[in-house]
């Protein structure tokens, strides 16, 4: 069994536990367990009998804000991943990955275009800009399934009011850890071409609550084709938009805002419109 300390910090756990906000967490703990498991096996998705194989059961919890005394059993996990010297266990290993995420968004976010390679030892290799960093053990194949839970840690700071969320592996050893000051770090980030685009399609879907819509590109066009998410931010009025859906195709005046995901290929995150015309 493998020893984890789970903690979170804020005022939503001083003298009592905001429920919400302790479900949230425990959540997106199992989910970083899972993708822990996902990583070792070579598996995409978890089964019942898995599910029986790992178990992490809170053992205890500790006074201070919220913090669980975890144990985390393996058994019978036939390891896939060439786990060297240097990272010797789970834990060790899941620190690296998380050291690895850090590391390419905080680049990503710093504008610095990110090359991830492995090399032949088990390594994985991260250039940006002038800076090479080397990283022991599978921390991509570690760092690609729990990237969603670690977005779920980011999703419950909150503030003042959750200040911080940490996972301890033995000793007081950090596995990984969020502050408030880190929120959004781990999104990827966005930029807006400011050159307008025109584009022909057919919107399909619009909330006139939130001016969101949904539209399909065809061939042709100044984007690849595909369905794509977009927003109203001229003055247009939101009927105008609600008619569209009855035309089969019509004229938009856009923005294009892209996503620079390190782990991933550039997408485009949404369409910003300007105008609109059958």
């Amino acid at each position: 069994m493998e020893p984890y300390k789970f903690e979170m910090k804020g005022r939503a756990f001083d003298g009592s536990d905001r429920l919400d906000k302790v479900a949230a967490g425990l959540t997106a703990l199992q989910h970083v367990f899972d993708g822990q498991f996902r990583a070792l096996t070579d598996k995409k998705r978890l089964s019942d009998q898995d599910r029986r194989i790992l178990q992490v059961r809170i053992e205890r919890y500790e006074d201070g804000s919220f913090i669980a005394i975890l144990g985390a059993i393996y058994s019978g996990v036939q390891t896939v991943l060439p786990f060297i010297q240097g990272t010797p266990n789970v834990w060790e290993a899941t620190k690296n990955a998380f050291d690895f995420l850090e590391a390419i968004f905080k680049a990503a976010h710093g504008g610095e275009s990110v090359t991830i390679s492995q090399n032949g030892d088990g390594n994985t290799v991260v250039m940006s800009g002038d800076t090479h960093q080397v990283f022991n053990g599978p921390v991509y194949q570690i760092g690609t399934q729990i990237i969603g839970a670690v977005r779920e840690f980011d999703e419950l700071l909150e503030g003042d009011e959750v200040q911080e969320v940490a996972l301890k592996g033995p000793n007081e050893a950090p596995v990984l850890k969020l502050s408030s000051d880190m929120k959004g770090l781990f999104l990827p980030p966005t930029r807006v071409d400011e050159t307008p685009v025109k584009l022909a399609c057919d919107i399909y879907d619009f909330n006139k609550y939130e001016n969101v819509g949904k539209a399909r590109v065809p061939v042709d066009q100044a984007i690849p084709p595909g369905n794509y998410r977009f927003k109203n931010v001229g003055d247009q009025a939101v009927e105008d938009f609600i008619l569209s859906m009855t035309e089969a195709q019509v004229s938009l005046l856009c923005l294009i805002k892209y996503q620079h995901d390190p782990l991933s290929e550039n997408k485009i995150a949404e369409i910003l419109v300007m105008g609109i015309a059958a």
